[in-house]
């Protein structure tokens, strides 16, 4: 898969957030910005991701901010997760109404590119419009099955898949040794002794 350097780092970045908060974490109704596992997760990412925010955008993150990474993080999740063409396009239609984008051209680095709000808007504007960006173009250029969950029985990670046949089935190389040696190990247990 072939995209620009830009648009491939916003795709990082969505997929860093939506695995910020776990599959099985904690429900999205039930966050409060108390948590201090939740918090710390959340000033992680974005000291982790500081150059993608404007300089003005407000350090450290207010209780609202981290709830609002954090629901970030689970829309992504809910996108990644679609079975079919149609949930995909609604779970990413909903994303980006919330999100509201409003694609801007700029050069401020010398190439051009699109940036999805002021510069000077609030950290999580700034965040939800991106990520939401970066996965509708993943989505509609390559089709909603580039963007998966991880297949391996111990991980639910967010993954893009960029192979040529799109046949990634696992988050990364670990996952997947994992998995093979598991059901090796399964296999020869399965086997009649000699």
């Amino acid at each position: 898969m072939d995209y620009d350097t830009y648009n491939t780092e916003a795709v990082q970045l969505a997929v860093d957030l939506a695995n910020l908060v776990s599959a099985d974490g904690v429900a999205v109704a039930e966050l409060t910005p108390d948590s201090d596992a939740l918090r710390a997760a959340c000033e992680t990412f974005v000291a982790a991701h500081r150059e993608w925010f404007g300089e003005l955008t407000d350090v450290p993150l207010s209780g609202v901010d981290v709830v609002q990474v954090a629901e970030l993080s689970h829309c992504l999740r809910d996108v990644a997760s679609a079975q079919t063409d149609q949930q995909s396009v609604d779970r990413l239609n909903a994303l980006l109404h919330q999100c509201r984008p409003t694609p801007r051209a700029t050069n401020h680095d010398g190439h051009l590119h699109l940036h999805y709000t002021d510069d000077d808007a609030p950290l999580t504007e700034q965040l939800g419009a991106t990520v939401s960006m970066a996965f509708a173009n993943v989505i509609v250029r390559q089709g909603r099955n580039r963007i998966g969950l991880c297949a391996a029985a111990d991980c639910a990670d967010v993954f893009v898949d960029t192979s040529r046949n799109r046949s990634r089935r696992y988050c990364s190389e670990t996952c997947a040794s994992r998995t093979t040696v598991s059901a090796y190990r399964a296999r020869k247990k399965a086997q009649p002794s000699k």
